[in-house]
């Protein structure tokens, strides 16, 4: 996908952001009555942007201090110096207004052109402006954009009463979370100068129990991002909605995705992305991804990760002035359909068959959030909202995204925005283990929902700590608002007529055994991992007891890679009593047939472990 000619800056440089307008005036047309007090013409010597220090005051200095980038809702001051001294000023100043318009086709009747006088007396919630100072030959005007103007690329023009316009320049408008009127205001500068002005991040990966730190570059202020940013937004043709950050929002977060389903991200499951998104694993940034998507120049950008789409999507929006921050939920329910629980089976040897399954959890799952008020929505869902793609239902483009309030996941409000029930899913559904048999036959062993939506992170603000944010998604494990907001959601599942239950029907035998498995978090790479089992038998008989252990390596994604490891043991549990054991796990050479390399050492466990999207082992104990 090409970035279109109009993303260009262009080579006249009066048409750059911030010119200067050199020896330009406004000619009187012959038989016109000639303002003694003007002379022939008001000449204007140039026009000065003051570009460095405008950009210093409206936080944009890191993006350019050549080009004027201004935040909407603060003013900017200009400089017009005039070839002659312009002794009349109050009346020459009544014949003076400025026009600020953007988009293809500026019009006043979808506010993307505004006609404003230069005077203290304007209308201060619209386009104004003011003479600061003024000298015989220039004057110091100062402009403010309204808190919810349009952003992108604008021209400012001076038009005198009854004459041609002139172009003084261009300038670029963002959103600016340091107005309060502006939808996107941030309160604490702390959280401003994180989700907004911060190129460098951390996103988590790994398990609730071992995750690390994965820095990343997101780069919002790098040459060229707000060029590709704007440009993106520009495949949008609603410049009008271009000032609501909802829909701006939605819109780029529908059109990366665009981008990741035509395969620049392929499925993560395909040998193709596996060998090729190690290409991505050096680069730890979103600006050679973005540039990419855009423009296809570049390296083939080919990654599996889930992390990319946030991360992408992050810059974007950070970048235009939107709040944004990328998340991370250990474990999660995914393509679920909205369902609360997840099915999973396992054979008699211990390892999980992932044929026929319907949804899977995720080892870790990557979301973004944005910042910003819902005006459209009931009150009470302002403030973080999840960006979610999702399998669209119609409605184009737009209909592959939805943008869900934080507030709606975890009172299980369903029917505020689309993408609510999948995402209340995610943090809530049961996992429900199933042991097949060999003769077809289904037994339930578990259903178990703390370990889903357990722990969901994201980088602290103003430091490099990890902040637990579990609780603006759900209420603690147990507590009586978990238990009124799953019979909500229960309660409206069943209205809809889906699913009748947060869980499947129970299947408890009538002398169940007891099981409790301790492992360690982390593994040294090829060395040995020791576990243990503690069995209860709460019966008053005594019971023949078969143990099958199995170790799988598995992706992020929950999708399965290999079988790793078995053990099969029997004993015999008296009544009422416990018992443990201990096992040990040892690299297997022949557990990963089709490698050159084996990986029974450190070295080459290490290697194949490191390879892309499998750097996840799953252990599973199951009693027979």
């Amino acid at each position: 996908m090409k970035v279109p000619p109009s993303f260009s800056l262009g080579t006249d440089p009066e048409r750059q952001h911030g010119a200067t307008v050199q020896d330009r005036h406004f000619l009187w047309t012959s038989g016109e009555e000639q303002p003694a007090t003007m002379g022939q013409a008001l000449g204007i010597k140039n026009c000065d942007f003051q570009a460095a220090k405008n950009n210093e005051e409206h936080h944009t200095k890191a993006i350019s201090s050549q080009h004027l980038i201004v935040r909407r809702g603060q003013p900017f001051t200009i400089i017009l110096h005039f070839q002659a001294p312009v002794y009349a000023f109050t009346s020459t100043l009544k014949k003076v207004a400025l026009i600020a318009q953007t988009g293809e086709h500026p019009s006043k009747a979808n506010k993307t052109q505004a006609m404003f006088p230069i005077s203290r007396l304007g209308d201060q919630k619209w386009w104004n402006a003011a003479v600061e100072d003024r000298h015989d030959q220039c004057w110091t005007i100062s402009v403010t954009a309204p808190a919810d103007a349009i952003i992108g690329r604008y021209s400012l023009l001076l038009q005198v009463l009854g004459k041609k316009q002139l172009l003084l320049g261009q300038f670029t408008v963002l959103f600016n979370p340091w107005a309060r009127e502006d939808a996107v205001f941030l309160k604490k500068e702390s959280q401003r100068r994180e989700y907004v002005l911060n190129q460098n991040g951390l996103i988590y990966l790994g398990t609730a129990d071992c995750f690390h730190a994965e820095p990343w570059d997101f780069g919002q202020f790098e040459s060229s991002v707000i060029d590709l940013s704007l440009g993106l937004l520009s495949m949008d043709k609603q410049v009008e909605q271009w000032g609501n950050p909802e829909h701006v929002a939605h819109i780029l977060g529908a059109l990366l995705h665009a981008l990741k389903e035509k395969s620049v991200l392929p499925t993560p499951q395909t040998a193709a992305a596996a060998q090729e998104g190690a290409l991505l694993s050096k680069r730890r940034g979103s600006v050679p991804i973005l540039r990419q998507w855009i423009t296809g120049q570049g390296r083939p950008v080919c990654d599996s990760q889930a992390w990319v789409f946030a991360a992408v999507a992050c810059t974007v929006l950070r970048c235009l002035g939107i709040p944004a921050r990328v998340i991370t939920t250990f474990a999660s329910a995914q393509g679920t359909g909205g369902r609360l629980f997840v099915d999973e089976y396992y054979n008699e040897e211990g390892f999980q068959n992932g044929e026929g399954q319907r949804g899977r959890i995720w080892i870790f799952q990557t979301s973004m959030e944005c910042w910003m008020t819902r005006p459209t929505l009931p009150p009470g869902y302002d403030g973080w909202q999840i960006l979610y793609p999702r399998v669209p239902s119609g409605g184009g483009v737009l209909g592959s995204c939805d943008l869900a309030p934080v507030r709606a996941v975890k009172e299980g409000t369903l029917g505020l925005t689309p993408g609510v029930s999948d995402l209340f899913a995610a943090v809530n559904a049961s996992c429900v283990v199933w042991k097949c048999r060999e003769d077809g036959a289904l037994e339930l062993t578990n259903s178990n929902t703390k370990y889903v939506g357990n722990n969901i992170s994201t980088k602290g603000v103003g430091s490099n700590r990890c902040e637990d944010i579990t609780q603006n998604y759900k209420y603690p494990e147990g507590s009586p608002q978990e238990k009124e907001v799953l019979e909500k959601v229960q309660e409206e599942r069943m209205r809809h007529e889906k699913h009748s239950g947060i869980h499947p029907p129970s299947l408890k035998t009538a002398e169940p055994l007891y099981m409790f498995l301790e492992a360690p978090c982390s593994v040294y790479l090829g060395g040995n991992a020791q576990f243990s089992v503690s069995l209860v038998n709460p019966s008053d008989q005594e019971k023949a007891v078969q143990l099958a252990f199995g170790l799988q390596a598995i992706y992020y994604n929950g999708i399965l890679a290999a079988e790793l490891w078995k053990k099969k043991q029997s004993l015999m549990l008296g009544a009422n009593m416990g018992n443990s054991m201990a096992s040990q796990i040892s690299p297997n050479p022949s557990s990963h047939p089709g490698r050159q390399q084996p990986w029974g050492t450190p070295e080459g466990l290490k290697r194949w472990l490191k390879a892309p999207g499998v750097p996840f082992l799953c252990h599973s104990t199951h009693i027979y």
